[in-house]
């Protein structure tokens, strides 16, 4: 880490280096400022390491690859798992009381469906299925949003185009059983 983002470490100037990490034109800069906000525990910083990871420079993913290996995001990443899980679970039984009580209870999730799968040629123009989303409305669930999923053609190239698209889908819960695990 640079010496300004040690210092900022050390006074636990959150707010600042959050700052760098989302402000500064030096990725560089923007890596060491997420690794210190790891450092003073601060989520923000493994949800910027992780997002680094998905980079198109190799040396930012290199990078943020050999962060998130270090002891810290480790830790970090461990003690926000134990407290998902918890979480998770005091809502599944929080959604239980709910069912008891007659209150509706709803389960979402997303499905990926590529591009391919749901742009075949149809030359009678009668229509195609999506495997996927037969299956999911088959088990109840219901589309209520899709998210286009856009990759550049060119590196070099602004265009871009459409790779797939994430479907977000809901089901109303009737029973205790249905709850997801």
């Amino acid at each position: 880490m640079t010496s300004s983002i040690d210092e900022l470490a050390l006074m636990g100037d959150r707010e600042t280096l959050n700052e760098l990490m989302d402000e500064s034109n030096d990725w560089l800069i923007q890596l060491d400022a997420a690794e210190a906000l790891v450092k003073l525990d601060d989520s923000r910083g493994l949800e910027f390491l992780l997002m680094a990871r998905e980079a198109e420079d190799e040396d930012i993913v290199a990078v943020a690859e050999e962060l998130l290996q270090s002891p810290a995001v480790l830790r970090m990443q461990e003690r926000m798992a134990v407290s998902k899980t918890a979480a998770r679970a005091e809502r599944i039984e929080k959604a239980k009381l709910r069912l008891q009580q007659s209150k509706k209870v709803y389960a979402y999730k997303f499905v990926y469906v590529a591009s391919g799968d749901m742009l075949l040629e149809d030359p009678l123009g009668e229509g195609f299925s999506v495997d996927e989303l037969d299956q999911a409305g088959l088990e109840g669930w219901e589309v209520v949003n899709i998210i286009p999923r856009h990759r550049k053609a060119l590196t070099s190239s602004l265009d871009d185009h459409v790779v797939g698209a994430y479907f977000f889908l809901k089901r109303e819960v009737t029973s205790p059983t249905e709850l997801p695990a």
